[in-house]
């Protein structure tokens, strides 16, 4: 079916796949560990046990992205996979209307006609998601993020589907691994991917047939536990946390530039507003 699709790309087309991309290195300067990031192509984990902060942040980009360039924004548009079903409009739309200066209805609609919002409810209906995309990213050269929000919803159904075989355990993951790849290098997208922290801190078991822990990740308890197509296609990987204090609404977030090994921390608040660095 790509091979079909891609004889019958247009001059234009092609185009607009190769040179429409806007640049997003204005994104959120305080996320990056390095100055030349990000670029097209990037792809990112963002990491941390639920209610860390992940999906706030998601929000706070996509507003960034959705909101017009009179308003502080990107206006370029953004595709969100929702694989959890915990996607909240609502509260979406209240960050936006906390930085739109004129919070109308019809200045509204326009930033969410910039948000394309598509759920998957197993691993084979994101890779069947992801094999559809190559029409919608060539018609449309201003979709410039791709976000998966959660990359391991499906981790625990796809080991028991996948019986005492890891292959088949990882397979369909894999192939969305591989998928993801291509599609951000050839449609010069950046990928935000969120992975749920599947262990406890400190936990000596190992965590799944992929599972490693990665003492370069500093202080912070990373264990990959995803397949190994998902850990080489990553490029930067953001580590979330949470104060101690239940009620605390700051978090930390530590961001590493997996090749050159750079380093940013960073403290955020998460208000009504939405995501504002400390």
């Amino acid at each position: 079916m790509c091979s079909d699709f891609r004889r019958a790309e247009s001059g234009t087309e092609l185009l607009a796949r190769l040179e429409g991309r806007s640049s997003l290195k204005e994104l959120e300067p305080n996320l990056f560990a390095d100055e030349d990031s990000p670029v097209h192509g990037d792809i990112f984990e963002f990491h941390g046990p639920e209610g860390t902060g992940k999906t706030e942040m998601l929000y706070h980009l996509t507003a960034r992205c959705i909101l017009p360039k009179s308003e502080g924004g990107l206006q370029i548009e953004v595709l969100f996979i929702d694989t959890d079903y915990h996607f909240d409009m609502l509260r979406l739309v209240t960050v936006l209307e906390h930085r739109l200066s004129q919070s109308s209805e019809e200045a509204m609609k326009l930033c969410l006609a910039r948000l394309f919002l598509a759920y998957c409810s197993s691993s084979m209906q994101l890779l069947l998601t992801l094999h559809s995309l190559e029409a919608l990213l060539c018609s449309r050269p201003s979709l410039c993020l791709l976000i998966v929000d959660s990359l391991s919803s499906f981790y625990w159904i796809d080991r028991v589907s996948g019986g005492e075989s890891v292959a088949l355990q990882e397979s369909t993951l894999q192939k969305c691994s591989q998928l993801l790849e291509r599609l951000v290098t050839e449609y010069r997208l950046l990928l935000f991917a969120t992975t749920q922290s599947l262990m406890q801190k400190g936990s000596d078991s190992a965590d799944g047939p992929s599972s490693s822990k990665h003492p370069c990740d500093g202080d912070m308890d990373y264990r990959a536990y995803l397949c190994k197509a998902w850990q080489r296609v990553v490029k930067h990987r953001v580590i979330f946390s949470r104060d101690d204090e239940a009620t605390s609404s700051r978090f930390s977030l530590v961001s590493r530039h997996l090749k050159s090994n750079s380093l940013k921390k960073h403290s955020f608040m998460v208000r009504e507003s939405g995501v504002e660095f400390c």
